[in-house]
């Protein structure tokens, strides 16, 4: 049955079939890779990490320029840049209208270490090395002047 053929030897629909093939190929390739916004390498960021419940002064130890680690991996996440403190708060009930208020803590701080870091940002996530960096995102960094649990409070793009 050669006259259903292009040139005598060619189907028509196994073209088809192969041009379809290599569309949804190229489409799915296109389509699933994560879209780069920065450059290959990567954009400076500074991101506020939030220790709750620190001594009073806890944040006077702490000294700009320190290599900052991340104690579960090992790995290196950035450097201080600033730290500060404000009044560490807590939830307490008031009883008499029905309600939690939040109140001071006497003689205790919420100490704020800001870490500059350059980063690959994707679509998807912000990429500090092998680190994915996430706000409200609870981490354990340490460093020479202070280790502990904190809680990612913010992150800027510089």
């Amino acid at each position: 049955m050669r006259k259903y053929r292009l040139f005598g030897f060619i189907n028509p629909i196994d073209v088809l079939i192969v041009a379809a093939i290599i569309a949804i190929v190229w489409g799915l390739y296109v389509f699933s890779m994560p879209q780069q916004t920065a450059a290959a390498g990567g954009q400076v960021i500074h991101y506020t990490i939030e220790f709750t419940n620190r001594p009073e002064g806890f944040h006077l130890g702490i000294e700009p320029g320190a290599a900052v680690l991340d104690s579960v991996r090992g790995l290196h996440i950035g450097y201080v840049v600033d730290v500060f403190a404000t009044q560490a708060l807590e939830d307490a009930p008031d009883e008499a209208n029905g309600i939690f208020r939040r109140v001071p803590l006497e003689g205790r701080e919420a100490t704020h270490v800001v870490i500059e870091a350059n980063a690959n940002i994707t679509d998807y996530a912000i990429q500090i090395g092998q680190f994915q960096l996430r706000t409200n995102q609870q981490i354990f960094p340490r460093s020479r002047d202070f280790g502990g649990q904190g809680i990612v409070a913010r992150i800027e793009i510089q």
